[in-house]
């Protein structure tokens, strides 16, 4: 069969998807990528035939006011990233609320990542191509209209807490509650988006869920949401990768990995990165810190059980940790997870507080939040979990959880048959919410 990956045009939402889209190629079935052409260079860096749409620098895709389009973007993203996904805040779990985030939401987010631009050039190739199944990226809905205007099956693979789908199934429920018709600005847009293309079809909700959620998140740290889910086995792909020769040799006391993204600074902490580093000095361990080139010229003296690094693969630096310090990226959470790595976590918003809940709900690990983050904090919790067997353990619990999954080489035969039930439902029938059993 054809298989057409739908990607947001960020390089780890897309190595999200590379371990199943090359374990669909090696079964014989031919795959694409789609995604804006910034992404072009990682798509065909692990392999695979990247299908650029859209324009370069989408968030900056208007030509009449770039830099108004490039704020409204700073400044929507701001307010979904800040929202409180985790529901301590009852003042925001109202209907007006919702409804003032999925109005952001869209505008600021989904409709620029998958705008007319991208949508008229992804659905230009589909009908070329006729892909059989199309899995897209959790936020890059142009996969799901695609995939309808060309009547082929559809997936959402989910690199993350659910949190976005539970939101919208609470502002669901309290529309329903309502006395009248009200908004629903996210089936505005993708049946507004979908009747483009095919005019007689219109908007359902698995636009929003997929058919069927590819899920590669831990179950136990999975949402109970009735939604129809495949999980797959995270499998790190850390793109063009070479193990450094100081890597080959055992730590020779404690090693933390100390990783905070592309910037290596945290935006809301009360402190620099050099001042981190030096809160970390004193520990009788290693710390392997990712900075960039860039950030690291701005740092003053090193502390001498520091060393730096631009980039390490952490598919082979985090087995040889004792624990990982980072921001709740998606492939530094999953791959501590995977290799039994207790973890601390410094969430920033959106999905990384509800990630970082989780984990210290399952006890394999710590997280900080932003108002309980200082340099002594951090120290003190780095040093629990050297020192507390507990963190291990359930980290332990954690990575067989994960090995119990099937691996995306063995997902293949279920999504084949998931293709078939689903190929050619253009209909505007309701979709199923049956929670599949693990399969055979």
């Amino acid at each position: 069969m054809k298989v057409l990956f739908v990607s947001f045009p960020h390089h780890t939402h897309y190595f999200s998807m590379v371990p199943l889209a090359s374990a669909l190629r090696t079964a014989g079935h031919e795959v694409r990528v789609a995604s804006h052409p910034d992404l072009t260079e990682q798509i065909t860096g692990a392999g695979l035939t990247a299908v650029p749409v859209g324009t370069p620098d989408w968030y900056f895709n208007d030509p009449h006011a770039p830099e108004l389009l490039g704020q409204i973007l700073e400044d929507g993203s701001a307010h979904v990233q800040g929202f409180d996904f985790t529901r301590d805040d009852p003042g925001q779990w109202t209907h007006e609320s919702l409804l003032a985030l999925e109005n952001i939401a869209v505008a600021s987010l989904y409709a620029s990542v998958s705008n007319d631009t991208m949508l008229d050039d992804l659905v230009a190739y589909a009908r070329h191509w006729r892909p059989d199944l199309v899995i897209w990226e959790q936020h890059t809905f142009a996969g799901a209209v695609a995939a309808r205007a060309v009547g082929a099956a559809h997936a959402r693979l989910l690199h993350g807490v659910d949190i976005t789908v539970r939101a919208r199934q609470e502002f669901l429920r309290l529309t329903a509650a309502l006395p009248a018709p009200a908004q629903d600005p996210t089936a505005e847009w993708l049946g507004r988006a979908v009747r483009r293309y095919a005019p007689h079809l219109g908007f359902t909700e698995d636009m929003v869920t997929g058919q069927w959620t590819v899920d590669i998140t831990p179950p136990g740290s999975r949402l109970d949401l009735g939604l129809r889910t495949v999980g797959v086995r995270h499998v790190p792909h850390n793109g063009p990768s070479v193990v450094p020769d100081w890597l080959r040799e055992p730590a020779d006391r404690p090693r933390i990995c100390l990783t905070l993204g592309l910037s290596g600074e945290l935006d809301h902490a009360p402190f620099s990165f050099g001042a981190l580093l030096d809160g970390l000095a004193g520990l009788d361990a290693e710390i392997v810190a990712t900075l960039g080139a860039d950030a690291r010229d701005q740092l003053g003296p090193i502390p001498h059980n520091v060393r730096l690094v631009e980039f390490v693969p952490l598919n082979d630096l985090l087995p040889t940790c004792a624990a990982v310090v980072h921001h709740g990226g998606i492939g530094t959470r999953a791959t501590a997870e995977l290799h039994g790595v207790p973890q601390l976590l410094l969430p920033y918003g959106w999905d990384t507080v509800a990630k970082a809940r989780r984990v210290a709900e399952l006890g394999h690990g710590l997280y900080l939040p932003a108002d309980g983050l200082t340099v002594d904090a951090l120290r003190t919790a780095v040093e629990r979990l050297l020192t507390e067997e507990s963190f291990t353990k359930a980290a332990d619990r954690v990575r067989a959880e994960i090995l119990a999954e099937p691996t995306p080489n063995e997902a293949v035969r279920e999504l084949e048959r998931l293709t078939a039930e689903h190929t050619g439902q253009t209909t505007d029938a309701p979709p199923s919410t049956v929670t599949t059993a693990p399969f055979a």
